[in-house]
């Protein structure tokens, strides 16, 4: 579903809840020995994550990479996943100038986000990055109390991060509140941020990044 937010939008996708508690244990399994690595367990917080502890696969993409590790091509989840982003990449109007038939993956890796941790306003592409394009967020688990994803209205895209959520005017801010489930698609260049998780447990998802070449 296309979700107008200042003047472009974002696509929010919710998975059947009976199929997301059937794709569960298998994410759950994969997502558990990932998060076991030493290589993830040593590593520091990512320099997006601020205030509580984050871990994250992101330095591992290209050995550990997300959609290698649950087989996206062929599982239930992972094909539900690539349609949901090849429906957004049509409402974002990437069709217009790229073909996004054939989708590159780039980067794919999961964050653990624990209490007090958010998110400082980042982009995953600047005005002038060659790839991605497009970013798409899958939540896999969401307690209560967890942090929003916070898109925030600034044009200056050659910069990739900025500062604290709430460093940003309200008027300013579009927030999604994550559900087990829940896809959420956006523009590489978009600007964005997390609050602050509160739950004592956990937050986890998937991160999904992908180019289109140019029309010919």
């Amino acid at each position: 579903m296309f979700v107008p937010i200042f003047d472009t939008g974002v696509c929010i996708y919710d998975l059947d809840e009976q199929d997301a508690l059937r794709e569960s244990p298998r994410v759950d399994q994969v997502l558990n020995e990932l998060f076991s690595l030493p290589a993830v367990q040593a590593e520091k917080n990512v320099e997006d994550a601020q205030g509580g502890r984050a871990l994250s696969s992101v330095h591992l993409y290209e050995t550990h990479a997300i959609t290698d590790l649950l087989d996206f091509k062929n599982s239930s989840l992972g094909v539900w996943i690539l349609k949901s982003m090849f429906d957004a990449a049509l409402q974002l109007g990437f069709n217009e100038t790229r073909d996004i038939r054939k989708f590159k993956f780039h980067r794919s890796w999961a964050n653990k986000m624990y209490k007090n941790c958010d998110a400082i306003a980042h982009r995953h592409a600047l005005g002038t990055s060659v790839i991605p394009h497009l970013v798409a967020i899958y939540y896999h688990e969401v307690p209560e109390a967890s942090a929003d994803l916070i898109f925030i209205d600034d044009k200056n895209d050659s910069e990739m991060r900025g500062g604290r959520y709430f460093e940003y005017p309200a008027e300013k801010q579009f927030r999604v509140s994550p559900k087990a489930g829940r896809l959420v698609c956006h523009d590489a260049k978009f600007l964005h941020a997390t609050s602050v998780h509160e739950s004592e447990s956990p937050r986890t998802c998937l991160i999904v990044e992908v180019g289109f070449p140019p029309l010919p």
